[in-house]
């Protein structure tokens, strides 16, 4: 894992009519890592370590715990 630069949050989204209930919002980003993504261009991708709900996810665990459906963004801190 990479550190990440102060001022990135990750946001969550998630499809009209999804139910948000018990879905925590995304926090900071504090890293970067490199993950095995065979249907990539070069196989390999770079996704955020984000902080919600007391620990560290990347987009994946945190889709996988909370619905495939959610899409996790990247923006910086205004």
């Amino acid at each position: 894992m990479t550190p990440a630069a102060p001022g990135l949050t990750a946001e969550v989204a998630a499809p009209p009519g999804t139910d948000t209930e018990g879905i925590p919002a995304g926090g900071g980003v504090v890293g970067w890592i490199l993950v095995d993504d065979p249907s990539t261009p070069g196989g390999a991708r770079v996704d955020p370590v984000f902080l919600a709900a007391g620990r560290a996810w990347t987009p994946d665990q945190y889709r996988a715990t909370y619905g495939q459906t959610l899409d996790v963004r990247v923006t910086a801190v205004r």
